[in-house]
C-alpha cells in the first residue's frame, strides 16, 4: 500500500510543473508556487501536505488600512459560498484565501479546483478590497499618476454594484 504523502507530494510536484507553473519546495511537505491574475496580477500560494489533507494558504492583501469592518464583512459573505476555499484573516490582520482537499480525495482535478479556486476568488474581489480597504493609498496613487503625466490606475477607476446579500447586514 502506498503512502498518501509521498503520492501527494508527487501530485502536487508533478502537476504544478506541468502546468508550467513555477514551483518551490520551501520546506518540508511545502510547496511554493505563485498563480497570474486578471486584476491581482501575482498570487503567491503555499501548499502544505500534512497527516490528512493538502491545505493551500495566498495572501489576498495586507491588513486594511481603513474600513476594516467592510472589508471584513464583504469576505465573510463571500465564505457563505460552498467551497473548499475561504477567506481568513492573520494574527497581524492580512487577508489570506485557505483551503484544505484530504488526501483520500486528491488528485489532478481537485487540485486543479482548489488552484482555480484560489486564483478566481483573489481576482473577483482585489480590486474592491483595495478601493475599500486602501482608498487614501489608492487616492494618493491616481493623484501621482496625473502630475506625472501616467494613465490612472484601473484599480481606482473600478465601480461596484453592491448586492442586496452584501447590503442586507
Amino acid at each position: 500500500m502506498s503512502d498518501p504523502r509521498t503520492d501527494a507530494r508527487r501530485l502536487v510536484g508533478r502537476t504544478l510543473v506541468d502546468a508550467g507553473l513555477p514551483v518551490e519546495v520551501v520546506g518540508e511537505d511545502r510547496f511554493l508556487t505563485e498563480l497570474a491574475g486578471e486584476h491581482k496580477r501575482t498570487i503567491p500560494v503555499l501548499l502544505h501536505i500534512d497527516e490528512r489533507s493538502l491545505k493551500v494558504s495566498s495572501l489576498l492583501a495586507g491588513r486594511p488600512d481603513e474600513q476594516h469592518d467592510v472589508v471584513h464583512r464583504l469576505l465573510l459573505h463571500r465564505n457563505q459560498r460552498p467551497t473548499p476555499v475561504h477567506f481568513a484573516i492573520d494574527d497581524e490582520g492580512d487577508l489570506l484565501l485557505v483551503g484544505r482537499v484530504p488526501l483520500t480525495v486528491l488528485d489532478e482535478r481537485a487540485l486543479d479546483e482548489l488552484l482555480g479556486l484560489v486564483l478566481a476568488m483573489a481576482d473577483d474581489v482585489f480590486d474592491r478590497v483595495l478601493t475599500l480597504g486602501f482608498a487614501s493609498y489608492v487616492d494618493a496613487e491616481q493623484r501621482w499618476r496625473a502630475r506625472e503625466g501616467l494613465p490612472p490606475n484601473p484599480v481606482g477607476d473600478a465601480v461596484f454594484v453592491i448586492s442586496a446579500e452584501e447590503d442586507a447586514s
